[in-house]
């Protein structure tokens, strides 16, 4: 009896003690708040952050919900608008129903601009933190809330489609493609893609990858400027700009690993990692994806239909395949880390991605098993790039410094299938078709013909900017100025020719390669001035200057204006008509490039548009809508275009192409306790255009109309468990195909809807069980863009993906 009573006395003990332990600490870091806090109110900003940070592992529940909002207020107390913005998210995680009353009316306005899906300030409009209300251009901010609400399997290219008024997704022989109100290239080379405000835009070839290579589970947000940018970014940001901002060591505050298991042998896998300590934000990410995708088989009668060569007889006798979103061999990966310590921010990053073309370089179906392997992969349009930029960032009273040095380095291959098997005619050396004795053409065949082009390229930069806070009597103004240099060199090029799907005929070395190495300098000078005649009347204003040396010896220049008149009758509503000029310069690799398939002439000029937009936007707070409506006006000039009859010595690519258009486009969004909802439209029409692929009013592969919606609903809305049940629609209306053949007709595909649904479900603050399916129904839909076939590229069937993600 004795020694039950001393178990019970022990296992009493036992229970007690913790309890007292966990309340003396729970009192200890209540203290640790309550000092902070009168701190916070006689004005010692970093005594209370110092607190607060040093313990923040400490806090629980409540109490941590308070430090991350006094953290957020000591940052706005400092008009650390960025910082202040990231403990406001911090805040809306632990307690996404958050209602700032007491608040300074700054803080009320930003947790109302989260809570509503919109960020309070930007960076990427006018290179400096404003509201969206003040950007010079219309923008998107695409939080990570929204990227969950799409699914886990989505890459950015989806993403962009998705939330992005004016964007369709287009085909492409290499990597993923878009168009932007209605203009697009071979391969992505019209978007800038930054992170963090680097660019990842090869210089050789301008492609910006929105493929699997970009890890999504990273992002905080994304900023996206609607609209022509070249007067702060230069070359490249002709109809757009996509700005990833990555989380920090603070936001992540642990491990995160997700992994994803679907349809098609489909792996995907995330692990992001961050801290705080001290001044340094730490923060680190790896991602990885492959996918053995669809082979859909194509009969011989079928691919009969897909030359667009008929001059070169039948293209193909076997048939073959089409490879439906296929990404083996080198999985897709993106691994990095950001830190920040003090005013300094290091960034590093490595990403790799290779995705097979769906048809060969010809347009063909045709077998990708039976290719050879080489330097470790199969055919495919592969990437593999590094990426590296130290920045300094100061405040000196009204005068801010940004210092920035960075290099790129980018290993590119791509190994495009010919033809399985295919009759070609031979040519004379002088280009003319080589007769037999009676007149008639001599053909050729070829069996598993395919080509290999490699080539590495490096980019050293550095760039330095400053502005300046000024008053004019009762005006005010902030005035920017900057310059950047570039140093851009392509070497190591070899190419190969093979046909029988293994032996090499033909191996070009850098001496006698098609793609010409060479070094290219680019310096560019920009000014930018943002004045407040009122506080509700704004003029924006910019301009910037590009020089560069190509490698033949030439000078290329560009201006870029911009001119925005910015009108805020109040917080809810904002008014902006805006005048801009960008350019994207024709790429090296067109350049300097004698293979006829890809030849230009060395003296292509770059390609300009000219661009007016009205915006307006706005939020009805009493039903938490936002609103965005805008109409633009586009005219692109010089655009390069493939000349479809060019002999076999003359240039391919030339500056022939105009294209003219008006359109609208809008965005609503919705944001309750448990009801999220997004919904974007945009029309296009055609208004004049010349070798540039069109029909009547309509541009080719882009549908005259694009709609999408998204609705994710929690079912339980508990504080630690949610169920979110997620909707996509996306609504295309009919767009057609160009074919170059006078004896065929262009095709017409119709209209279609496509439907995702998916669930997620949030057990406590560990663990998360999610399932998407996309294509719910199974439609077979097409796609078409730079890559002229008859039948038009295939989106992909339906596809279910499970996978669980852990946080400690």
């Amino acid at each position: 009896m004795k020694n039950i009573l001393y178990l019970l006395i022990y296992i009493l003990v036992a229970i007690l003690i913790p309890q007292h332990t966990e309340a003396q600490d729970n009192n200890k870091f209540r203290q640790i708040y309550l000092q902070a806090e009168e701190e916070y109110q006689v004005g010692r900003l970093e005594q209370a952050l110092k607190l607060l940070q040093t313990n923040i592992n400490g806090f629980d529940g409540n109490l941590k919900q308070n430090a991350y909002r006094l953290i957020a207020l000591c940052y706005l107390a400092q008009d650390d608008a960025s910082q202040s913005e990231n403990y406001a998210r911090l805040l809306l995680q632990e307690n996404p129903y958050y209602t700032s009353i007491k608040d300074p009316m700054r803080f009320e306005d930003m947790i109302s601009r989260l809570k509503t899906g919109r960020s309070a300030t930007v960076t990427t409009a006018s290179s400096q933190a404003e509201s969206i209300n003040e950007a010079p251009v219309p923008v998107t901010i695409i939080t990570a809330e929204m990227i969950e609400m799409l699914g886990y399997n989505k890459n950015l290219n989806q993403i962009l489609a998705a939330y992005i008024p004016g964007v369709s997704e287009v085909a492409s022989t290499n990597l993923d493609n878009i168009a932007m109100h209605g203009a697009y290239t071979a391969s992505q080379e019209n978007i800038l893609i930054m992170e963090n405000g680097h660019r990842l835009n090869t210089r050789s070839t301008n492609l910006g990858r929105t493929d699997y290579a970009i890890n999504t589970q990273k992002i905080d947000h994304i900023e996206v400027l609607r609209g022509p940018a070249s007067s702060l970014y230069g070359n490249v940001a002709l109809t757009a700009v996509v700005n990833i901002i990555t989380k920090d060591g603070t936001s992540v505050n642990g491990l995160s690993a997700q992994y994803g298991y679907g349809s098609l042998h489909t792996h995907k896998a995330d692990l992001l990692a961050g801290t705080h300590f001290m001044n340094c934000d730490v923060f680190a990410w790896a991602s990885l994806y492959s996918s053995a995708g669809e082979d859909r088989y194509i009969p011989a009668s079928q691919d009969q239909s897909l030359d667009i060569y008929r001059v070169a007889g039948p293209p193909s006798i076997y048939g073959g395949y089409a490879h439906i979103n296929k990404y083996t061999e080198k999985p897709s990966y993106d691994v990095g880390v950001n830190i920040k310590l003090n005013d300094f921010n290091l960034m590093f990053s490595r990403k790799s991605g290779k995705k097979t073309q769906q048809y060969s370089v010809l347009a063909h179906a045709y077998d990708y098993d039976a290719y050879r392997w080489f330097d470790g992969q199969k055919p495919g349009y592969c990437i593999e790039e590094n990426h590296a930029n130290l920045t300094y960032n100061k405040t000196f009273g009204k005068f801010s410094l940004n210092a920035s040095v960075y290099g790129d380095w980018y290993d590119i291959n791509d190994y495009g299938v010919a033809s399985d098997a295919m009759i070609y005619p031979i040519f004379n050396d002088d280009g003319t078709a080589m007769k037999d004795e009676n007149g008639n053409d001599i053909y050729g065949e070829y069996i598993g013909a395919y080509q290999i082009y490699d080539w590495k390229e490096m980019t050293l930069g550095a760039s330095l900017r400053g502005d300046y806070n000024y008053t004019l009597g009762s005006m005010k103004g902030n005035i920017l100025a900057g310059m950047q240099f570039e140093y851009f060199s392509l070497y190591d090029t070899y190419g190969l020719l093979g046909e029988k799907f293994d032996s090499i005929q033909i191996f070009l070395s850098e001496r006698n390669n098609t793609i010409i190495s060479g070094r290219e300098n680019n310096i560019s000078f920009f000014l930018q001035d943002k004045h407040y005649f009122t506080p509700r009347l704004i003029l924006n204003a910019g301009i910037r200057f590009d020089s560069k040396y190509r490698t033949n010896g030439a000078r290329i220049n560009a201006l870029s204006p911009r001119l925005a008149f910015i009108y805020t009758p109040s917080r809810e509503l904002s008014m902006k008509l805006s005048y801009s000029r960008s350019f994207v310069d024709a790429p090296y690799f067109y350049r300097l490039n004698t293979d006829n398939t890809y030849r230009g002439s060395i003296d292509l000029k770059p390609e300009y548009l000219n661009a007016i937009q009205f915006n307006v936007l706005g939020e009805i707070f009493p039903i938490n809508l936002t609103y965005d409506v805008n109409l633009f006006y586009n005219r692109f000039s010089d655009i390069m275009y493939s000349v479809p009859d060019a002999g076999i010595e003359d240039a391919k690519y030339r500056n022939s192409g105009k294209l003219e258009t008006i359109g609208a486009e809008c965005a609503l969004h919705y944001n309750s306790k448990r009801l999220k909802a997004n919904l974007t439209a945009s029309h296009t029409r055609l208004l004049n255009a010349k070798d540039y692929p069109f029909r009547g009013h309509h541009i080719y592969a882009v549908p005259d109309f694009i709609n999408n919606i998204q609705l994710m609903y929690d079912v339980l809305a508990k504080t630690n468990h949610h169920l979110w049940l997620t909707a996509n629609a996306k609504i295309n209306s009919k767009f057609y195909v160009q074919v170059q053949n006078p004896t065929l007709d262009d095709m017409e595909c119709s209209g279609n809807t496509i439907f995702d649904l998916g669930a997620r479900y949030q057990m406590g603050k560990h663990m998360t069980l999610q399932i998407n399916c996309e294509n719910v129904f199974d439609k077979t839909t097409y796609m078409s863009g730079a890559t002229l076939i008859v039948m038009p590229w295939y989106n992909p069937g339906r596809t279910v993906l499970a996978s669980i993600k852990y946080n400690l």
